[in-house]
């Protein structure tokens, strides 16, 4: 796998249904995609979305007695995920132990509740990292156990701002956000942090499940929803089914610089475990809540190609009935193509209303006034300077890539003719 190239993207290229169908599919229809896949890729630049696909694709295959040179590198990746999982899941439990011996509740999300729960071996979900989620009312007291244990605070992630030599060239070093930095507006804008112990294990704590949606009580209903899970013995939640389904697809259905692909075979396993069982009216009601109707409805449209048994039509039909505004419809439309100016300026929109939100008994000049400084402490900067140049290289940034896409664009369509 090619480090470096960029693979960003939002839905499965051709290739990747491919890839997904051979995973996800039985019999003739799994072998025929696999061999079409396999026909034009070439497995020293697949993508880092497909390569996460492997562990699945080797035990699809295996099952149907595929026998291929190429099963040799599945099978690896495989075991090497098993590995890494079976350790993570060790330094996990520990963690959720302390947690549990001061009283502190965690909800596993992601890919450490979806191997447990739907996909039943530690080698075929594939994890960088933990993710869980404490309560909004008590995030710092969590914070101030895993600090208080050795963990560290990322830095401040920053889009387009990967390159650490450049920016201390430019006189701004960016370092990791200490337990002060975590304030009542640093909580409004963020819904997660990530923390990494000695060992280099490293857990992304959320005090809100989804982005953007940052309200004091807007958790509420998952906690109450939650169910019992056990990791190596240590008890924990995972979230009701419907909500897991609602964060799969509501995370997957975005643009992200590592094709987000996984996401499919995520919501298919909860989908196939949970059957008739799932509660489809409590996902309409989360998706109407959080205001992601559009992209839990997108990918539910897109999933049914890769079920068993169809969803049900009064699903996708309830959907279809909620109302969505047109500023819904934008933030849907720019959140699933790449990064652009437009992405930037949506982005700034829902910082200016949270920060209102916080500071609405000032006057509307105060809080002009005062929202540079916010956003440096949002991002970690420690001058007016930092957030100056970082915005300059962000419009610059953008504008090229908007530029660059619609010169595609041009160009592709003079090729059709």
């Amino acid at each position: 796998m090619v480090e470096g190239k960029d693979y960003g993207g939002c839905w499965p290229t051709p290739a990747q249904e491919l890839l997904l169908r051979a995973s996800l599919s039985a019999g003739n229809e799994a072998t025929d995609a696999f061999l079409e896949w396999k026909a034009s890729a070439d497995i020293d630049t697949i993508d880092p979305g497909s390569y996460r696909l492997f562990p699945l694709l080797y035990v699809n295959l295996k099952s149907l007695g595929i026998e291929d040179p190429l099963m040799n590198i599945f099978g690896w990746v495989y075991a090497k995920t098993a590995s890494n999982n079976r350790t993570l899941y060790g330094r996990l439990s520990a963690l959720l132990s302390e947690l549990g011996r001061q009283g502190m509740p965690a909800i596993l999300l992601k890919g450490s509740a979806l191997a447990l729960l739907y996909y039943g071996d530690p080698g075929l979900r594939p994890m960088m990292d933990a993710d869980m989620l404490v309560p909004t009312d008590r995030v710092r007291e969590a914070i101030d156990i895993i600090t208080g244990l050795g963990w560290r605070s990322s830095l401040t992630p920053l889009k387009g701002f990967s390159d650490m030599e450049l920016l201390s060239k430019l006189g701004w070093t960016p370092a990791e956000r200490s337990v002060r930095d975590y304030t009542d507006e640093y909580f409004s804008v963020r819904h997660g942090q990530d923390f990494t112990n000695p060992e280099q294990f490293t857990i992304d704590l959320h005090w809100h499940l989804l982005h953007g949606y940052n309200r004091a009580d807007s958790d509420a209903l998952f906690w109450e929803g939650a169910r019992g899970i056990s990791v190596d013995g240590v008890e924990a939640l995972a979230l009701d089914p419907a909500d897991q389904l609602l964060q799969v697809c509501s995370h997957g259905v975005a643009w992200n610089t590592v094709p987000p692909i996984r996401w499919v075979a995520d919501a298919a396993a909860i989908v196939r475990r949970e059957g008739e069982g799932l509660d489809w009216e409590r996902l309409i009601d989360a998706s109407r809540r959080h205001g992601k109707v559009l992209p839990v409805r997108e990918a539910l449209g897109y999933l049914s190609m890769y079920l068993d048994q169809p969803l049900p039509d009064a699903v996708l039909r309830k959907l279809e009935s909620v109302p969505v505004s047109k500023a819904g419809y934008f933030e849907y439309r720019v959140r699933t193509r790449p990064p652009g100016v437009l992405d930037g300026l949506v982005e700034l929109r829902f910082l200016w209303r949270s920060y209102s939100s916080e500071n609405s008994g000032k006057n509307l000049f105060a809080r002009i006034f005062g929202f540079p400084k916010f956003l440096q402490h949002v991002f970690g900067m420690e001058s007016a300077w930092h957030l100056v140049m970082y915005s300059v290289f962000e419009f610059v940034r953008r504008t090229g890539r908007f530029l660059g896409s619609l010169k595609d664009g041009i160009k592709g369509k003079l090729s059709r003719g």
